[in-house]
């Protein structure tokens, strides 16, 4: 049997997606049921070394409280010939787990991630690729996030900035302050910008707008920014 190969196939599925390959619930239980069988072989094979131990203290006729105290204080003295195969069953236990908690943790990570970048709105192509638990989780976690920053933003005064702060801005600041942008989406409709008034959204048109008023439309898809090149 080729231990572990579930697992890792697990993870190299992470490793050749754009962003997460579809959840592979199948692997995810094959996996789990190979942590199950090493579990069981773990312990059928201490069991066994434990009759073995004790059939040999029967056989030297020792009483039955001798037989009790040895049993204790030897419970764990294995026989070397089954020592090989212990560490192998837990060495495979640990190593799915391992991947396992990686594999979920990864794509916990990216739905964090993807929380922050689209503002709480789950695009419909990702949501495709996504477990039920996981859409439940990315759900949540925006509830929890809203909370946090409504409280922070009702909480906070105009001297200290807290009022005004954009928690949904890009970590690393941009390099323009205007962008370059066409609507890919109907029905936005107008905006109002800051600094360019009114501006309708048309499908198909293309803007020349101040970041901060349209980069939640980018992330969510709305509107797709334009180099140089595709402005022309």
């Amino acid at each position: 049997m080729n231990y572990g190969q579930r697992g890792r196939e697990l993870l190299l599925d992470l490793k050749r997606s754009d962003w997460l390959p579809t959840y592979n619930e199948e692997g995810v239980r094959a996996t789990l049921q190979e942590i199950s069988l090493h579990t069981d072989e773990l312990t059928d094979l201490v069991r066994a070394a434990q009759r073995i131990k004790n059939d040999a203290i029967n056989e030297a006729g020792e009483s039955t409280t001798t037989i009790q105290n040895n049993s204790k204080s030897n419970s764990t003295n294995i026989p070397m010939t089954n020592r090989p195969s212990l560490i192998l069953h837990d060495a495979s236990i640990r190593r799915n787990k391992r991947c396992l908690l990686a594999y979920h943790a990864y794509r916990m990570d990216k739905l964090r991630a993807l929380r922050w970048e689209t503002g709480g709105t789950l695009p419909e192509e990702m949501k495709r690729v996504l477990s039920e638990a996981e859409v439940d989780f990315f759900e949540e976690y925006d509830r929890l996030v809203s909370r946090f920053v409504g409280g922070a933003l009702a909480g906070g005064s105009s001297s200290s900035g807290m009022g005004n702060l954009d928690w949904n801005a890009d970590l690393v600041p941009p390099q323009e302050n205007y962008i370059m942008v066409r609507v890919v989406q109907s029905g936005l409709g107008k905006i109002e910008t800051e600094l360019c008034g009114v501006v309708d959204l048309e499908l198909g048109s293309t803007h020349y707008l101040p970041r901060g008023d349209v980069e939640g439309l980018v992330r969510q898809g709305a509107l797709v920014q334009l180099t140089g090149e595709e402005s022309v």
